[in-house]
C-alpha cells in the first residue's frame, strides 16, 4: 500500500501542486519569525554576555511591583557607591545614570523614528573599561566637560555625524548644543537595536537626565579569586537595606537577554498569528483537493478494496498522500522561510531598529516545530475525505462516473445550527450581560458563529450562489446558467472554496469596521472634551515612549498670546491589583482645557493627595466621593489618596487623574506627554500659531496641532496599523484565489467529457472560458458575501464590547467595503484564466472519449 501512496502522489503530482503552494506560504510565513526573532535573540545574548562579562554585581532599588517595561524603579543615593567600594573583593564600581536624551540631526529633525522606534537615551559614561558597555572607536575621547557629548555609531551613520561637530540634544531641560568627542559601538554592535544613545561626563547626566545626587544602579566588578555570589551576598549584607537588591552579573546578563525576548515576543506573536490565518485558511484548500482526489479516484479505489484492500489500508493511504505532500511543502516553506528572515531584517532597519550583523539562526525549534504544524494541518484537513475513501464499497468499481457526494445531512444542519446557536449566545453574555472580561465572550462567540457558518456552507451554498447566478445568466444567458449549475450541484465542494476567501475577507471586513469607527469615536472624544485650541504634540501615540521637556509648557505658558497652557503626564501604577496608566495635570487649568465631564467633586480642588477617578472605576469598584484609595506606585510604592473628583471622559486621560506636584513625586520620566494650549481672548488662530511656533522651533519632536489636526493624526496613526494588517492578510487572501483556481483546475479535469460534449453541440472556446470564469466570480462573489456579512457583524459586537474603552460610533465603511468586494470579485476571475484556458484547449474528442 505505501508504494501504491507513492505512485499515487507521483501520478497527480500536478493535482496537488497549488495545494502545496498554500502549506508552504503559511509555513514559510511561520520559519521566517521564528528564525528571525532566533537570530536576534542568539546575537543579543552573545551582546549581553560580552558586555557583561567582568560585571559581578549589580545594587540598585527594588520595585514596588513589575512593570512592562521593567525599568520603573526610584534611583538610589550615589553615596551607595562609596560603601561598595570600600568592601573586600571589589575591584571597581561604575555608577549608572539613564534617561531621555534625542539628539537632533543636522538639517534639525530629531534622528531615527523616536515616536514609532527605538527609545533615545542619554547615560552617564564611566572610565572603567571593565564595566563599560561602550567601546570607542579610534579618533574619539571620552566626555570630560558639560559641553561634550559620545554619541553611538548608529546615531553617527545616520546623522553624517563626525567626531569635532555639534549636535543638539533634547533632555527634560532646555536644548543644548554639545561638542561630539566621540563614537561608540555598545559591546561589537552600533547601537543597542537601533536606540539612539548620548552619552555624557557624569555630573552633566546626572543634571540633565536624572537628579543630583542619584544614580539609577550601581555596577560592580571583582578583585581576582573573589566570586559573584560571594560579592554580591557581601555587598547585601553591608548596605543591610531592605529597599535595595543586589544580583550577580549572571542575573543582570540573564535579565537583560530576557528584556530582549520580551521585547520581540509581541513582533513574534504578532506574525505568528498570521502565518496561522494563512494555515488555517490553507486547510481548506487541502480538504477540498483531496475532496475532489477522492471522488475522482472513486473507482480505482474500488479496485483495491476489490483486490483485497481493507478500508482502514484505503484510509491509510490517502493520508499516505497527504503526509507525503505535508511533509514536502513543510520543508519547502522552512526552506523559504530562512531567506525570508532577510527581508524582516530588513523591514526592522527601515523602521529604525538596527539589528547587529549576524549570520541567519535556524535553530531545531524552528525545524520541529514549523514541520509538526505544516504536516499536522495537512493530516487534519485530509482527514475526512480519507475516511470517505475508505467507505468506497468494492462493487463502485463497476460504476462508469464517480461523483462525490453533493448533499447535505440532517446531522451537518443540526451540528451547524446548534454551534451558531451557541456561538450567539456568547455573543449576547459578552455583548449584554454584566460580566468580566466580555472581550472573551465576544471573541469566543465570533469563533464559535464562524465555526457554525462554515458547517452549514454547503446548505447556504445552493440558494445563495443560485441568486448570485441569476444576475450574470440575465446577462450572459447559457453561459452563465451553466457557470451557476457547476456551482450549485456540488455545495460542499463550492462552499469549502468560498469558506477560504470567506475568511480572508471577513477578517479585512472587521478591521474596517473597527478602524472607521475607531476613528469616528474619537473624533466625537476630541471635539467633546477638548477645550484647548491647540495641542503639542510629542510625536508619538505612547505615552511613556518619550515626552516634551517641563521647559515647553512654561514658555508657552510665558507667552502673552496664551492665556492657558497645561502640560499631561502618564506613569504607570497599580491599583485594586491591576496595572494601569495614571494621568496627572495641573488641577487649577484643567477645567479651561479639557472638559472631563465632572458629575461629582472638583478637580481644581484637589492637592497633592487628591485623585480623580472615572464613572466606570467608580461603579465597578464601589468607590465615592471622599473615599480613600491606594495607588501603588513602581518607583515610590504604595501612596493613599482621597478621591476628590469623578469624571466620565475617561478617554483623555484614562481612568485616574492626579496633580503634576503629586506625579513629581511619584513618576521616574518628568515629561510632558502633551500640552494643551488656551489662546487669550482676541488672539487669532494664525497669530497664536506662530508665537507658539517660535518657542516650538528649539524642539523638533513637538508637533503643534490645532484640532483638525489632531484629528487627523490620531486618525493616521490607526491607518497605519490598519495598512500593515491588510498587508499581512493579502497573504491569507491570495491563499484563498490559489483555492479557487485549484479546485477549478480539479474539476475541469472531473469533467472532461462534459466538457468535450458541450464543444460537440456547438460551444465555442470563448464561452467555454467565460464559463469557467463565471464559476469563478459566483464563489469569489459567494465567499465575499458571506465575509461581508460575518465581518461587519463582528465589527458591531467588537464596537459595542469595546464601548467602555470610548469606541461608541459603529460606522461601516461602504465605499471600502464595496472596493474590497469588487478586488476579491475581480481577484477570482484573475485565478481562473488558467483553468478556462485549459478547459477551451481540451481536444474534443479525446474529451468525449475519456469517459
Amino acid at each position: 500500500m505505501w508504494r501504491i501512496t507513492l505512485k499515487g502522489v507521483v501520478a497527480h503530482k500536478f493535482r496537488f501542486l497549488l495545494t502545496a503552494v498554500a502549506v508552504l506560504l503559511g509555513v514559510t510565513f511561520m520559519a521566517g519569525t521564528m528564525v528571525f526573532t532566533d537570530t536576534i535573540s542568539h546575537t543579543f545574548n552573545g551582546l549581553y554576555s560580552s558586555i557583561y562579562r567582568h560585571t559581578a554585581a549589580v545594587v540598585r532599588a527594588r520595585q514596588a511591583y513589575a512593570t512592562s517595561s521593567g525599568t520603573e524603579r526610584r534611583r538610589i543615593d550615589a553615596s551607595v557607591a562609596d560603601t561598595v567600594r570600600g568592601l573586600p573583593g571589589v575591584a571597581g564600581v561604575r555608577l549608572t545614570i539613564e534617561g531621555y536624551a534625542q539628539l537632533v540631526g543636522k538639517d534639525g529633525k530629531p534622528l531615527g523614528n523616536p515616536g514609532a522606534g527605538p527609545p533615545a537615551l542619554g547615560e552617564a559614561w564611566t572610565d572603567s573599561a571593565e564595566l563599560n558597555p561602550f567601546r570607542l572607536l579610534p579618533g574619539g575621547q571620552p566626555p570630560r566637560t558639560s559641553s561634550e557629548i559620545v554619541i553611538d555609531k548608529h546615531s553617527a551613520d545616520l546623522g553624517h555625524f563626525r567626531v569635532g561637530d555639534e549636535a543638539v540634544v533634547l533632555t527634560k531641560a532646555a536644548p543644548q548644543t554639545f561638542t561630539i568627542v566621540g563614537i561608540v559601538t555598545f559591546g561589537s554592535a552600533d547601537s543597542p537595536l537601533g536606540a539612539g544613545i548620548t552619552v555624557f561626563e557624569p555630573a552633566t547626566a546626572a543634571r540633565l537626565l536624572g537628579e543630583p545626587g542619584k544614580v539609577d544602579q550601581i555596577d560592580v566588578s571583582a578583585a581576582p579569586g573573589a566570586t559573584q555570589a560571594d560579592l554580591a551576598r557581601r555587598i547585601d549584607t553591608a548596605l543591610h537595606d531592605p529597599s535595595l537588591e543586589v544580583l550577580t552579573g549572571h542575573q543582570v546578563t540573564k535579565e537583560s537577554e530576557s528584556s530582549i525576548h520580551k521585547d520581540l515576543s509581541f513582533l513574534n506573536t504578532f506574525l505568528l498569528v498570521f502565518a496561522v490565518i494563512a494555515l488555517f485558511v490553507g486547510s481548506f484548500i487541502i480538504f477540498n483537493t483531496f475532496s475532489i482526489v477522492v471522488a475522482q479516484r472513486m473507482r480505482e479505489l474500488a479496485l483495491l478494496r476489490a483486490v483485497g484492500a481493507t478500508r482502514a489500508q484505503v484510509t491509510l493511504s490517502v493520508l499516505g498522500e497527504s503526509l507525503v505532500l505535508g511533509v514536502v511543502a513543510s520543508a519547502g516553506g522552512v526552506a523559504a522561510g530562512v531567506v525570508l528572515a532577510a527581508p524582516l531584517k530588513a523591514g526592522m532597519a527601515a523602521l529604525g531598529i538596527d539589528i547587529p550583523a549576524a549570520g541567519l539562526v535556524v535553530g531545531p525549534r524552528t525545524i520541529v516545530v514549523s514541520m509538526l504544524v505544516g504536516v499536522a494541518v495537512t493530516l487534519a484537513a485530509a482527514v475526512l475525505p480519507a475516511r470517505r475513501a475508505g467507505r468506497v464499497l468494492p462493487v463502485a468499481a463497476m460504476r462508469e462516473v464517480a461523483v462525490e457526494p453533493t448533499g447535505h445531512s440532517v446531522l451537518r444542519v443540526a451540528v451547524g445550527c446548534l454551534v451558531t446557536l451557541v456561538g450567539a449566545a456568547l455573543l449576547s453574555v459578552g455583548l449584554f450581560a454584566h460580566v468580566a472580561h466580555r472581550l472573551t465572550y465576544v471573541g469566543a462567540g465570533a469563533a464559535t458563529v464562524f465555526l457554525g457558518v462554515a458547517a452549514l456552507g454547503p446548505v447556504l451554498t445552493r440558494p445563495l450562489s443560485r441568486v448570485i447566478g441569476t444576475a450574470i445568466t440575465s446577462v450572459r444567458g447559457t453561459t452563465g446558467e451553466l457557470a451557476t449549475e457547476n456551482v450549485a450541484r456540488n455545495p460542499r465542494r463550492s462552499s469549502s472554496t468560498a469558506a477560504a476567501l470567506m475568511i480572508g475577507v471577513a477578517l479585512v471586513a472587521l478591521i474596517a469596521v473597527i478602524a472607521a469607527s475607531t476613528k469616528a469615536s474619537v473624533g466625537d472624544i476630541i471635539d467633546r472634551a477638548i477645550r484647548a485650541d491647540f495641542v503639542v504634540t510629542s510625536g508619538t501615540g505612547n505615552p511613556t515612549a518619550l515626552g516634551l521637556s517641563p521647559e515647553v509648557q512654561r514658555r508657552i505658558a510665558a507667552l502673552p498670546e496664551v492665556s492657558a497652557a497645561m502640560g499631561v503626564r502618564v506613569g504607570p501604577a497599580r491599583i485594586n491589583g491591576a496595572n494601569v496608566y495614571v494621568g496627572a495635570g495641573d488641577p487649577a487649568r484643567t477645567s479651561r482645557l479639557i472638559d472631563f465631564g465632572v458629575s461629582q467633586g472638583r478637580l481644581e480642588a484637589m492637592g497633592v493627595d487628591g485623585i480623580a477617578v472615572s464613572e466606570r472605576v467608580a461603579a465597578d469598584h464601589r468607590l465615592a466621593l471622599g473615599q480613600p484609595l491606594t495607588v501603588v506606585f513602581p518607583t515610590t510604592g504604595a501612596r493613599t489618596f482621597t478621591i476628590g473628583a469623578i469624571y466620565r471622559a475617561r478617554e483623555v486621560t484614562g481612568d485616574y487623574l492626579i496633580s503634576l506636584a503629586s506625579a513629581e513625586q511619584n513618576f521616574r520620566q518628568q515629561l510632558d506627554f502633551q500640552v494643551y494650549v488656551k489662546l487669550a481672548d482676541g488672539v487669532s488662530p494664525h497669530a497664536g500659531r506662530a508665537a507658539i511656533g517660535k518657542v516650538l522651533a528649539d524642539y523638533p519632536t513637538a508637533k503643534l496641532q490645532d484640532q483638525t489636526q489632531y484629528k487627523h493624526q490620531q486618525a493616521a496613526q490607526i491607518d497605519q496599523l490598519v495598512n500593515l494588517l491588510y498587508g499581512l492578510l493579502a497573504l491569507a487572501i491570495i491563499i484563498a484565489l490559489i483555492g479557487i483556481a485549484n479546485t477549478l483546475a480539479l474539476s475541469i479535469h472531473e469533467r472532461v467529457h462534459e466538457l468535450g460534449l458541450l464543444r460537440a453541440v456547438g460551444m465555442t472556446r470563448g464561452q467555454l472560458r467565460a464559463a469557467v470564469r463565471y464559476e469563478a466570480l459566483i464563489i469569489a462573489i459567494l465567499g465575499t458575501v458571506m465575509g461581508l456579512v460575518i465581518g461587519i457583524l463582528f465589527g458591531w459586537a467588537l464596537v459595542v464590547a469595546l464601548s467602555s474603552q470610548g469606541i461608541r460610533r459603529l460606522v461601516i465603511p461602504g465605499l471600502q467595503l464595496l472596493i474590497v468586494a469588487v478586488v476579491a470579485a475581480l481577484a477570482g476571475i484573475v485565478a481562473a484564466v488558467g483553468p478556462g484556458r485549459r478547459a477551451a484547449r481540451l481536444d474534443v474528442l479525446r474529451a468525449i472519449a475519456s469517459e
